[in-house]
């Protein structure tokens, strides 16, 4: 097996000098960027940051900015500005500059395996011409109405392919089930599922949706997101994860947006699509969005081929639980990005703030408000001390702060991360490292050891419920593809309220997912989430009981985890807000109190009809 791969590396290699010495770099990058020659040398503008006058060099065999230090050689230029891998960029370069490449050949299984993808977009295109027939057929009327009432012209209703879904739950499966397609294809594609009753497809998108879809970086209709015109409770839905589709790898957009980006010099990263396709219309085509995940390492990336600046463009309402120190950690894995924050006014979505009239609202609004956007990672800080009292801010520093920083393996950016923590907290520098030696010696900030009467008791953590368990369970066993990791890490990161300890090991896992690595197959020791007692014994105790998480389909056991949480959490609230009726009803001579049982009795109300609906779809 070793000597296998010593060969194709050696291969590849090889194949790798034949074309970079054949490569004419000038020629190669002259095609994207303009040249002019100093001093018999030719240089342009960077393409991968913003500037007034040219740093970027051309020699013999690589390019190097001056700039912003972005280096490489052809290979690394092609991957950098179209997003595709290393073995696609070798295949590129071959055939522009004429290099027998027999290595590159695929093999038998990559053959199979590129024909069934290849299947599948087939099955993706004809779904898409089906949803635009329907949407441009006479029953598309009024969705047609929605859009135009949305501010899409006819041109951009065509151009940003939206589409419609049929009349009847089963018109998709039918449509491609009669151009030929089999019904296991259409299932992974995520268009159709198989009733347990009757054994027939029936559509995953129906109950009148407008369809938008979603693409790769190369254009290739990949998923599926669809915003119901009716009052269905789920506003909008996405495709399921498939083996075409990994959101925490896809940007909404992306394959429009890269050019306006390196033009722009920026991305503008927004929540949802229907955003990005207003703030395109309104003069933003520099706008992607996530697919209901937040801002992984990967989306870094990818957008690193186009452009050194990312804003996020938060709602006001959920600033503080997106800018998370998470995203934080995933910026320092890409350093050659510079993300900051821009944050509307409360109350104000994308959509609504670059359509208003106002003066201080609209695409000029917008350019001022992104023109002010703050560092990431000081927003992220002052998100976290916002809401909190002084005196509280210790605590918070020595539960939060202090081990996401032991986690920062570099130590020049934990240096600067300290003198930045310190700044906005208020606590020296030389104290927060103090803590930090500490809990690398003791596993606790503020134990010194140098008594049993001065340390501090070891750090206590907050044991797993029941429920929390299961999830870490499945997450341990699953393999990539398995669960919607979008749903769950959405789920994990803004319903648990976890010990850090906890929820940095959920975060792993799903990270480990995301990457296609199983983690009870992969060796998690090295990690610094997985080095704590408590996840050490955790992962003893899921070895043991392996067989407990065995099953067919995963999603399952994970759905009916989620959904049991979630009604326990509604029924915590209920009671809670029944107290408050109790409560008021004492004050029966006090109108505001009426006034206040009737709106609490109203909410209790919608809050059963939720838990009802809840307990149907768990049951």
């Amino acid at each position: 097996m070793a000597s296998g791969s010593h060969n194709s590396h050696s291969s590849l290699d090889e194949v790798k000098k034949r074309i970079l010495s054949r490569a004419n770099l000038t020629s190669l990058i002259g095609e994207s960027v303009k040249l002019i020659t100093r001093s018999g040398r030719a240089v342009g503008l960077c393409p991968f940051h913003e500037e007034k006058s040219p740093s970027f060099n051309i020699y013999h065999d690589h390019y190097y900015c001056f700039g912003c230090k972005a280096n490489g050689d052809a290979i690394d230029f092609v991957r950098k500005t179209t997003g595709i891998g290393f073995i696609e960029a070798l295949k590129n370069l071959a055939q522009k500059f004429g290099v027998e490449a027999p290595e590159l050949e695929e093999s038998d299984f990559r053959k199979k395996q590129r024909g069934e993808e290849a299947q599948l977009g087939r099955i993706m295109v004809a779904a898409q011409e089906f949803f635009v027939r329907q949407l441009e057929s006479p029953r598309g009327r009024e969705a047609r109405a929605y859009l135009e009432k949305r501010g899409f012209v006819t041109e951009q209703i065509q151009q940003f392919g939206f589409g419609l879904t049929p009349e009847e739950p089963w018109g998709l499966s039918k449509e491609l089930r009669r151009l030929g397609f089999a019904a296991d294809d259409i299932k992974a594609c995520s268009l159709a599922s198989t009733s347990e009753k009757s054994g027939n497809l029936y559509d995953f998108f129906r109950d009148n949706r407008v369809m938008i879809p979603i693409k790769d970086p190369q254009g290739r209709i990949v998923a599926w997101g669809g915003r119901t015109l009716g009052d269905h409770p789920a506003k909008y839905i996405n495709s399921r994860e498939s083996r075409l589709f990994d959101k925490s790898a896809v940007l909404f957009g992306f394959d429009r947006a890269r050019v306006a980006m390196r033009e722009k010099h920026r991305a503008i990263v927004v929540e949802g699509y229907m955003d990005v396709l207003q703030l395109w219309a309104k003069g933003f085509p520099e706008t992607v969005a996530c697919m209901g995940t937040a801002l992984s390492t990967r989306h870094l990336q990818l957008l690193r081929q186009a452009t050194g600046q990312v804003i996020l463009l938060f709602d006001g309402d959920n600033a503080g639980r997106n800018a998370s120190l998470s995203s934080v950690q995933n910026t320092l894995e890409v350093p050659e990005v510079r993300v900051r924050v821009a944050l509307l006014p409360q109350g104000e979505d994308p959509d609504t703030f670059v359509s208003g009239s106002e003066p201080a609202l609209g695409p000029a609004g917008l350019e001022h408000l992104l023109a002010k956007a703050a560092d990431l990672l000081d927003f992220a800080i002052a998100s976290k001390f916002s809401g909190i009292g002084p005196t509280a801010i210790p605590e918070l520093v020595s539960r939060d702060f202090i081990p996401w920083l032991a986690r920062v393996s570099d130590r020049v950016q934990q240096s600067f991360l300290i003198s930045r923590v310190a700044q906005l907290s208020g606590i020296a520098a030389a104290h927060l490292e103090r803590e930090l030696r500490s809990l690398r010696l003791h596993g606790s900030p503020g134990a010194t050891g140098e008594s049993p009467s001065t340390a501090s008791p070891p750090a206590v953590h907050q044991p797993l419920g029941p429920l929390e368990a299961e999830i870490i369970g499945h997450l341990y066993f699953a393999t990539p593809g398995e669960l919607d990791l979008g749903i769950i890490g959405s789920f994990v990161r803004s319903e648990l309220n976890l010990d850090p300890v906890w929820s940095d090991l959920m975060e792993l896992l799903l990270d480990q997912l995301a990457q296609g690595r199983a983690p009870a197959q992969t060796d998690l020791s090295a990690c610094p989430a997985a080095q704590s007692p408590e996840a050490k014994r955790a992962f003893e105790k899921l070895r043991e009981k392996a067989g407990a998480y065995s099953t067919e389909n995963r999603a399952q056991p994970m759905a009916r985890i989620i959904g049991a949480y979630q009604k326990k959490s509604l029924q915590t609230t209920i009671k809670s807000m029944k107290a408050q009726v109790n409560q008021l009803s004492r004050d029966i001579n006090s109108a505001e109190a009426a006034v206040g049982v009737r709106e609490i009795l109203q909410e209790i109300g919608n809050l059963n009809t939720k838990l009802m609906q809840l307990e149907a779809n768990i049951d």
